[in-house]
């Protein structure tokens, strides 16, 4: 027997009641909302190969901030710093090559945490809001023994971020006396928000012995 339609609902039904299809204008329906759902998906996959992305203005931790991110680091205008006269916890980069930071050891451990970057200090382009430091150049130190040096990063203490685990390191060795390589040590760190505060300390067997340095950095923009 024929399915006859539903003259109020537009929907087919059998002999015994029992629903057939969908409406007509239900159908049509799903096919519309598949069209723009084809069109959101293909405006999205093209940006894998033929059109822009927000990258670092976008969304932060998204798959094409990610790929910018990585590119930016590897590919971004340098800087490098030098220390004011008396580097603080607000003011601590100069553009000098005649002024470098100094760190001192302890005696086969950590000295004092001496800052490298403060509040008000801006270590790359203006408008910048991320930044990490590469690169230390070290340029002298006492002793030819090995060195570790750690960069620590935060917004309140040192001590506050030595113990929140928010510090890196890496170690270098002098092969004659006084440093004479000229050859920038790489360090790693996360990406920190521009006014974070950054600070430097030094290990070294012999208590006191003095580490000079510049450090490099660049900034992102998001």
């Amino acid at each position: 027997m024929a399915s006859p339609i539903h003259s109020i609902e537009g929907v087919a039904i059998n002999s015994t009641g029992e629903m057939l299809a969908d409406s007509l204008a239900d159908k049509v329906g799903d096919i519309l909302t598949a069209s723009a759902d084809i069109t959101d998906i293909k405006a999205e996959t093209d940006k894998i190969d033929s059109a822009a992305v927000d990258g670092l203005a976008g969304v932060s931790n998204s798959l094409s901030y990610k790929v910018h991110e990585i590119e930016k680091h590897f590919h971004n205008r340098f800087h490098y710093w030098g220390a004011t006269g008396a580097p603080t916890e607000t003011n601590a980069i100069a553009a000098t090559v005649t002024v470098p930071f100094v760190a001192v050891s302890g005696a086969n451990t950590w000295g004092v945490a001496i800052p490298i970057l403060g509040t008000d200090d801006i270590p790359a382009e203006a408008g910048d809001v991320k930044v990490d430091a590469q690169t230390i150049l070290v340029i002298d130190t006492d002793h030819a023994t090995p060195y570790r040096i750690r960069i620590i990063y935060g917004n309140g203490t040192s001590a506050d971020a030595i113990a929140a685990g928010q510090w890196s390191e890496t170690m270098f060795i002098t092969a004659t006396g006084p440093f004479s390589s000229g050859v920038p040590v790489v360090i790693g760190m996360p990406r920190v928000t521009v006014g974070w505060k950054l600070w430097v300390q030094v290990w070294n067997n012999t208590n006191g012995s003095n580490v000079d340095f510049y450090w490099g950095c660049h900034g992102y923009s998001g």
